[in-house]
């Protein structure tokens, strides 16, 4: 069965070759694989250092339990795909269905048609491999464009998706999502990769068109502009209200490459939303290296960047960031002890800065 469960740590292929060499566990199949748990232990513990003088220790649980399955029949075809997958184990968060939860059909030399709670189609490379380590507070959710309430999706509920199979190395995947309040609010991404004998390429596309929300002044009182001591009723309670969100879409290309023990990765995420004036747009960039000594030691670089965004024909100075992040990890048998170092700097919005050095010690456990 193809393994849909994504690590949240080491690359799919790097950790298949490395798992591989010290005898990895595999999830566990019952009813003959009609049904299969799989999940992952996994906890860090963070120390943070911040220049405006509140630092913080915590922990971040992210083990999480999954299952899924491919059901086959004898006078019918296509096979039945689903997964039900909780969240990371951080309190309520942590409930089932909050990650990749869906059913679908899976049709051979075709691909397989889902829906569900999912990733959007251009999401899954932005997300791996080019925000690991410790990037995806630069390369991933980070932006100076997006209007409040309209930010870019990930993982969203109400997805249709569509995943091909491999052909001759070329796989394409397509989603669409954001309609369950409102049709207009359709959210569409379209992603294609070629995997080539040491190297990968790809490439996707997001785009969120112009939507307006209606409501109502749901709040019947308020209080006296003249004295804030009295309420009085509100005169515009129950009129309506519209919210007018505009477009916003992203465009990214990437590509890894391996030589033996060292692989390299690098991205370009090119974002752009309209305004009210105009419209405005922001350049993101990611690059990492790494390099496995002996099937069992992990050394890893990370870098990502935005440059100052642009807003109706002004740039934004202080809005560039940048994060700087170092990993070393020791490979056990479907297992990584790590250790982390993150440097980041979100820029001087409006002379306050917000650097950040992030120490981290964890373990992650699959099967």
């Amino acid at each position: 069965m193809e393994n849909m469960f994504k690590r949240t740590l080491l690359c799919a292929a790097i950790s298949a070759a490395a798992m591989a060499s010290t005898g990895a566990n595999a999830a566990i199949d019952l009813l003959d694989g009609k049904v299969q748990v799989y999940g992952q232990a996994a906890g860090a513990i963070f120390i943070d250092d911040n220049d405006n003088g509140t630092n913080a220790a915590f922990s971040d649980m992210e083990s999480r339990i999954g299952f899924r399955g491919v059901v086959e029949f004898d006078n019918f075809a296509p096979d039945i795909v689903w997964q039900i997958e909780s969240g990371n184990a951080n309190g309520a968060s942590g409930s089932f269905g909050v990650r990749d939860t869906y059913i679908g059909l899976a049709f051979d030399n075709v691909g397989s048609i889902k829906w569900g709670r999912q990733l959007q189609a251009a999401y899954n490379y932005v997300d791996w491999p080019h925000s690991n380590p410790g990037l995806g507070n630069v390369f991933d959710w980070n932006n100076d464009i997006t209007q409040d309430g309209n930010n870019y999706l990930d993982r969203a509920d109400n997805t249709l998706r569509f995943d091909s199979v491999s052909w001759n190395g070329v796989g394409v995947q397509a989603t669409i999502s954001g309609m369950g309040a409102d049709t207009d609010a359709m959210v569409s991404s379209i992603a294609a990769n070629y995997a080539g004998s040491n190297f990968g390429l790809h490439a996707g596309y997001y785009h969120r068109g112009d939507y307006t929300t209606k409501g109502k002044v749901g709040d019947a009182f308020i209080k006296d502009p003249a004295d804030p001591n009295v309420v009085i009723p509100n005169p515009n309670f129950g009129k309506e209200t519209n919210t007018k969100y505009y477009a916003n879409s992203y465009a990214i290309v990437g590509g890894n490459v391996a030589f033996g023990d060292v692989t390299l990765t690098a991205a370009y995420k090119y974002m752009m939303s309209d305004t009210e004036k105009g419209d405005a747009d922001q350049n993101a960039f990611s690059a990492t290296a790494q390099y496995v000594a002996g099937g069992t030691w992990l050394y890893k670089l990370g870098y990502a960047a935005t440059t100052d965004a642009d807003v109706d024909g002004e740039t934004l100075d202080g809005s560039a960031d940048t994060a700087i992040t170092g990993r070393i990890g020791y490979l056990l048998p479907s297992a990584i002890i790590y250790s982390d170092v993150r440097h980041y700097d979100m820029g001087d919005k409006k002379g306050v800065s917000s650097d950040q050095t992030r120490f981290l010690l964890g373990m992650e456990y699959y099967f």
